[in-house]
C-alpha cells in the first residue's frame, strides 16, 4: 500500500499540474527524439572566441549583422526597428521599421536591404527606408516564420519559413525565445523557400524540416547549407537537383545562422546544447508538455545567457575551426574585412571577433 502511494503521489501531482496549468500555445503535440551524441572536435581545431565590442549601444536582439559598401552596420530589434551604424561606430541612426521581428539580413544586387521578417515575412527595404513586403506567402500559406537568407548573384533569395505553428502574434510577449516553443514541440513544421527578386517567383523547395533555421550558398552557387535547429545538423541541399544530404549531424548544439566567409569557408552559429534537456525533456512526451507549461525565462534571460560556439568549416564538410566560449552565443556571424561580427539573441551590444 506504501509503494502504491509513493508511485500514485507523482503521477496525482503531475495531473493536476497539466489540469492547472494551460499550455501557452494552441496544437501542442509534441513529438519525442533521442538526441545522438555530440560530435567532438579535434583538439588542433577548438580554440577559445576572443570577443570584442564594436559599440557600446545595446540593442534589444541584434540577431543578424550586415554591412554595406561603404561599411555602415545594420542589425534588427526585437521591436522591428532596423538600426544603421557608421563605419566607426557610436550611437546608431534608425533607418527603417518593418512592424515584425527583423532576422536575417542580406543586401540584394540592387543595393535593397532584403529582410527576412518573423510575421511579416520576407521584405525589401529601400535606400530611403521604405519598407516593401515582397513575400507573405507561398504555396497558399503564410510565411509565420521568415528566419535567414541568402541571394545568389542572378538576384534569387533563399529564405527559411522556420514554422506554420508559432511565431510572434501567436506567442506575444510571453516567449524569450522565439525557437523555444518548437523546440519542445519538436515537429517537422518548417520550409525552405526561394523567392526570384526578377520575376517576383516564389517556390517551395523543401518541407517538413525540422526548425530550419540558417542559410547560405556554397561559393560556387550550386548548392546551399540549411540549418536544421531542431536536429542538430545541417543540410546540403543541390539546387539543380534538389536533393539533399546531411553534412554535419550530432553537432554539439543548436545551429542558428550560416554565413559564408571570403575564402569561402562555412561560418555556423551554434547554441551550446543542454545535457538534462537531451536525456530527461526531448526523449519524452510528458517532459514536453510539463516544459511547454513553465515560464520561458527560466530558460532564456538576460541574467543567464546562453553559451555557443562557432563552426567554420569547408563547403565539403571538412571542419575547420571550432571557436567556443562565447557568452552569449551569437545567433551569426557576419565576416567583413579582419572582423567577424556577431549577432546576438537578447540585449547586447554589437560584438566582434578577428577574423581567424
Amino acid at each position: 500500500m506504501v509503494v502504491g502511494a509513493v508511485l500514485l503521489t507523482p503521477v496525482l501531482a503531475l495531473a493536476v499540474f497539466f489540469l492547472s496549468v494551460r499550455a501557452p500555445v494552441n496544437d501542442f503535440s509534441p513529438e519525442p527524439w533521442r538526441p545522438g551524441e555530440p560530435a567532438a572536435f579535434p583538439p588542433d581545431v577548438t580554440a577559445p572566441a576572443d570577443v570584442s565590442v564594436f559599440t557600446d549601444h545595446t540593442i534589444h536582439g541584434p540577431e543578424d549583422i550586415v554591412l554595406d559598401g561603404e561599411g555602415n552596420l545594420y542589425t534588427g530589434d526585437r521591436d522591428g526597428v532596423i538600426w544603421r551604424f557608421a563605419a566607426l561606430g557610436g550611437a546608431p541612426e534608425r533607418f527603417a521599421d518593418t512592424g515584425g521581428r527583423p532576422l536575417g539580413l542580406a543586401f540584394a544586387p540592387d543595393g535593397r536591404l532584403i529582410v527576412a521578417d518573423h510575421g511579416a515575412g520576407l521584405l525589401a527595404v529601400h535606400p530611403d527606408g521604405t519598407v516593401e513586403t515582397l513575400v507573405s506567402q507561398v504555396a497558399g500559406r503564410p510565411v509565420l516564420f521568415a528566419n535567414d537568407l541568402d541571394i545568389s548573384a542572378d538576384g534569387v533569395v533563399y529564405f527559411s519559413d522556420s514554422s506554420f505553428r508559432y511565431n510572434t502574434h501567436t506567442l506575444g510577449e510571453q516567449s524569450s525565445s522565439y525557437l523555444l516553443p518548437d523546440a519542445i514541440d519538436g515537429r517537422a513544421s518548417g520550409r525552405l523557400l526561394s523567392h526570384d527578386l526578377t520575376t517576383g517567383r516564389s517556390e517551395v523547395l523543401l518541407d517538413d524540416i525540422y526548425f530550419p533555421n540558417g542559410v547560405a550558398l556554397t561559393a560556387d552557387g550550386s548548392t546551399l547549407w540549411l540549418a536544421e535547429s531542431n536536429r542538430y545538423r545541417v543540410l546540403e541541399y543541390d539546387l539543380a537537383s534538389g536533393s539533399t544530404q546531411t553534412v554535419y549531424e550530432n553537432l554539439p548544439g543548436t545551429p542558428d545562422n550560416i554565413d559564408r566567409d571570403a575564402e569561402g569557408r562555412m561560418l555556423v552559429a551554434i547554441y551550446d546544447r543542454n545535457a538534462a534537456l537531451d536525456a530527461l525533456v526531448l526523449p519524452y512526451t510528458v517532459s514536453r508538455h510539463v516544459l511547454i507549461r513553465l515560464p520561458s525565462h527560466l530558460f532564456v534571460n538576460e541574467e543567464e545567457p546562453l553559451r555557443g560556439s562557432i563552426l567554420v568549416a569547408r563547403d565539403d564538410g571538412t571542419t575547420v575551426r571550432h571557436l567556443t566560449g562565447l557568452t552569449p552565443a551569437a545567433t551569426s556571424v557576419h565576416p567583413a574585412g579582419d572582423r567577424w561580427y556577431l549577432g546576438a539573441l537578447l540585449g547586447q551590444p554589437v560584438r566582434w571577433i578577428a577574423a581567424p
